[in-house]
């Protein structure tokens, strides 16, 4: 019966999200939200074609229909997962590579303040296109943006193009379509900086191109949360993705202490290394 419930949620969804309908599908949306409790709103953005979240802390975009965190909840995750060994704060340098549609950004830029400045880097162009809405949405000021896959070199490479509401699972692979790519230390000289007080990296196996494609600049990073795939690996049986190992050398013999996860229960959250110097 659950599943059917579900099922029938679904086929009113598609048929009221048009424009007429939408308003209704606000509505209900907004009574659940007061019946749990919660202080949100959710509202259809034409820019972008997505509903949002809208709570105390500011709006966030929701790809999957009405589902999604809210900025709090972005806030509590971006502690949970990549801060586990330093907290961002006013002042800092922080580069955010595979921002997705800005679940950690909107976290490190209200932390960093004014005094400091978010570089984030997404590939999929729906994806950036989210995240640059809800920069807007949100008014950031200390946000920098960029359309890029994070590679070893800069020749354009392809990603996988997913539906929207699992456009998270987006990769780097042989098909798809075609983006530009530029290495760490390009992105440094752009930007011009001296030092990288925090790196969240979550690129989809990816990560090791990336970082091995950056010797030049890791110097430059205090602190670092590099999301690695392994359980990809173990998902999908192709042992590209299974860079935990040779991430963690890279990281040590650059000269960072190396911290793991391996007791969380979560598969993806294992696979996390965090570096510090």
């Amino acid at each position: 019966m659950y599943g059917l419930g579900v099922a029938l949620k679904h086929v009113v969804y598609r048929a009221l999200d048009h424009r007429p309908g939408r308003p209704l599908i606000g509505i209900m949306a907004n009574l659940r939200a007061k019946a749990a409790g919660e202080q949100a709103r959710f509202i259809y953005d034409r820019a972008c074609g997505l509903w949002s979240k809208r709570t105390p802390a500011g709006v966030m975009p929701l790809p999957e229909r009405l589902q999604g965190m809210s900025i709090e909840e972005c806030q509590a995750f971006t502690h949970d997962v990549f801060l586990r060994d330093y907290t961002v704060k006013p002042g800092d340098v922080v580069l955010d590579i595979g921002a997705g549609i800005g679940t950690e950004t909107l976290p490190f830029s209200r932390w960093v303040e004014a005094s400091g400045k978010v570089i984030v880097v997404e590939a999929h162009p729906a994806t950036f296109e989210t995240l640059k809405r809800a920069c807007q949405l949100n008014d950031v000021r200390n946000v920098e943006l960029l359309h890029a896959a994070i590679m070893d070199s800069d020749t354009p490479v392809m990603i996988s193009d997913l539906p929207t509401e699992v456009s998270y699972e987006n990769r780097i692979g042989s098909e798809g379509i075609v983006v530009p790519a530029l290495t760490l230390p390009d992105l440094v000289r752009r930007y011009n900086l001296d030092r990288i007080d925090f790196l969240k990296m979550n690129i989809e196996g990816a990560e090791l191109p990336a970082l091995q494609g950056a010797s030049e600049v890791l110097p430059l990073i205090r602190n670092a949360a590099i999301g690695c795939h392994d359980f990809l690996a173990e998902e999908t049986g192709d042992d590209q993705y299974r860079t935990k190992d040779a991430v963690n050398t890279l990281l040590v013999d650059a000269g960072f202490t190396v911290r793991r996860r391996d007791d969380d229960p979560r598969p993806w959250a294992r696979d996390y290394l965090f570096a510090s110097r």
